[in-house]
């Protein structure tokens, strides 16, 4: 009998630990990557991350920002980001983890096309050498629909 009580305790026990485990893991701190000649982080969720992510911003040349407008506005992850230089030639392509991607690009120009669920946006920035370039997309919020 006592076995039959604790088989289900066992398996809720395993099920929760199985949901929080993805949870922990993805409030873990951001780590840099590299793809071609850029070397980029992105992450941001989480007051600790967040917070790292802003010390290290003096450490790359741009810095991208993702939010819905709002007050006060909400920070976005998951936004496909393209960042292409001169000739249309394509640095890097990535999605963001965070609200923030720091990028290490070589001074010039670049139009960063960002994606949020399929509302793009794009905007052209001239990173230079010394100081970081901060670039902020913001998306309207999306309002709630009532039931039906």
């Amino acid at each position: 009998m006592r076995l039959s009580k604790l088989i289900p305790a066992c398996i809720v026990l395993g099920a929760s630990l199985g949901v929080a485990a993805p949870l922990h893991a993805a409030d873990g701190p951001s780590q840099p990557q590299t793809q071609g000649s850029v070397s980029f982080i992105s992450g941001g969720v989480g007051e600790d991350d967040s917070n790292r992510m802003k010390q290290m911003r003096a450490d790359y040349p741009l810095e991208l920002l993702f939010v819905t407008s709002g007050n006060p506005n909400q920070y976005l992850s998951d936004v496909k980001v393209q960042i292409a230089g001169g000739g249309g030639k394509v640095a890097l392509d990535t999605v963001s983890t965070g609200p923030f991607l720091l990028a290490k690009v070589p001074p010039g120009r670049y139009t960063i096309t960002a994606d949020n669920q399929g509302s793009v946006k794009k905007q052209s920035v001239q990173v230079g050498s010394g100081k970081t370039q901060r670039v902020m997309f913001v998306w309207p919020r999306v309002e709630e629909q009532p039931p039906k």
